[in-house]
């Protein structure tokens, strides 16, 4: 018999705030790729730095410049992929009438502060932004603006949960409304 799934967040409930961890999914596939990616881009970032510091023809060499730009930001891309993939969090903070989303492991993200009572419609929402390799072909997800549950701020939605089921979803809105750090107000 198979064991009910517990759920990868880690959940810290203190007096007033509760704080939420969520470890990024990792996907063996898109890690192994990446690593023999990175093998051939580093033959190519080389190649073209060799080509570059002996070569005498200036016009070959803006095109070279260009190319070795373009290039290792696509590798710095993909190391960052990797990083985030082994090492990454998603820390979620609330309560004392604020909500603190952060990217741990994801060094372009920032931390953002949401006034909690302007937070509202709360709900759990099945991100089909993350299905299969779709995710990683998104601008969304390069700021890491996708996830299961999701809020209204304003004019706009927020998403956080990156990759969680929604049954875990449910059950993170459920221990903070029971907790009553959500209120009906930010519920509807």
């Amino acid at each position: 018999m198979e064991l009910p799934y517990q759920g990868r967040a880690i959940i810290e409930d203190n007096f007033d705030y509760v704080r939420i961890t969520i470890p990024a999914k990792k996907n063996l596939f898109i890690i192994l790729f990446l690593c023999v990616w990175l093998c051939g881009w580093f033959f190519g970032e080389t190649s073209v730095i060799k080509e570059l510091l002996n070569s005498t023809n200036r016009g070959t060499d803006l095109f070279s410049i260009v190319w070795l730009a373009g290039w290792t930001l696509g590798g710095l891309f993909a190391l960052k992929t990797i990083y985030w993939l082994l090492m990454g969090k998603e820390c979620i903070e609330i309560g004392k009438g604020i909500l603190i989303l952060k990217r741990q492991g994801d060094p372009l993200s920032k931390t953002t502060f949401y006034d909690l009572n302007s937070c509202t419609s709360f709900r759990v929402q099945d991100d089909q932004i993350n299905t299969n390799f779709a995710r990683y072909n998104t601008l969304k997800s390069l700021n890491g603006r996708t996830g299961t549950i999701a809020f209204d701020y304003g004019m706009k939605t927020i998403r956080f949960g990156e990759n969680m089921d929604e049954a875990e979803g449910k059950y993170l809105l459920n221990l903070l409304t029971r907790k009553k750090i959500l209120t009906d107000k930010n519920l509807a």
